[in-house]
């Protein structure tokens, strides 16, 4: 629930415009911090790109919702915060393209997944020598998914706020979708967990902390 399936012509300009604006300077600083990168890491960055966008296109019945997998938090602790919120933009504009959330809430859901990715590699990389990469990729995930469900909620909040009715309505909707969200935010840790797992076995130098790498392929 950190993914605005919200059409276009739903959120009032004030709201989506400004969201935008920041995503397209965040892209663009993020192009600045990425100068100079390797085309390895271009490719891998590439790769995790499509894996993200694969995986949000896929939905998971969760009751009466559909609840889709981000992958984010993984994403920004191999890539980093810049890497991630390009990948998090790119795939948002993809998905807008195919009838996931209007191309006016790109921006939006570019800032909203890019804020939580970008808390993960910092939490990994405080975590990793004491819990093991599982446990802190898992942590750094959980992290990442509760600052962009707050975040998601945030921008409900403001597009409903129009009326004492729409402000009512936002209660039920947040206790309604609280605990699925805290599910989510269990299921996107496993997998996490499941993830650093299987990378600290076969490509360990692909983890940042441990071992000193910063998450470009050899």
């Amino acid at each position: 629930m950190t993914h605005l399936h919200i059409p276009d012509g739903v959120l009032p300009v004030l709201v989506w415009a400004p969201g935008l604006a920041v995503a397209l300077l965040l892209l663009l600083l993020s192009a600045r911090a990425a100068r100079g990168a390797t085309r390895q890491h271009v490719a891998y960055q590439g790769a995790l790109g499509a894996l993200v966008l694969a995986v949000m296109a896929v939905e998971v019945p969760l009751g009466p919702l559909e609840y889709h997998l981000t992958l984010m938090g993984p994403v920004g602790v191999l890539l980093g915060p810049a890497g991630a919120f390009q990948v998090a933009f790119v795939a948002s504009a993809i998905l807008a393209l195919v009838g996931h959330g209007g191309l006016t809430v790109v921006g939006l859901n570019a800032v909203v997944l890019g804020a939580g990715s970008a808390l993960a590699r910092p939490v990994y990389v405080l975590l990793v020598e004491r819990l093991g990469p599982p446990a802190a990729m898992a942590c750094g995930t959980a992290l990442a998914q509760a600052v962009s469900g707050v975040l998601w909620l945030a921008v409900v909040a403001v597009g409903m706020h129009a009326s004492t009715a729409g402000a009512h309505r936002l209660g039920l909707f947040a206790a309604f979708a609280f605990p699925l969200w805290l599910v989510g935010i269990v299921i996107e840790s496993l997998v996490a967990f499941g993830i650093a797992g299987f990378i600290a076995r076969v490509r360990p130098d692909l983890l940042p902390g441990r071992t000193g790498a910063a998450g470009e392929p050899s």
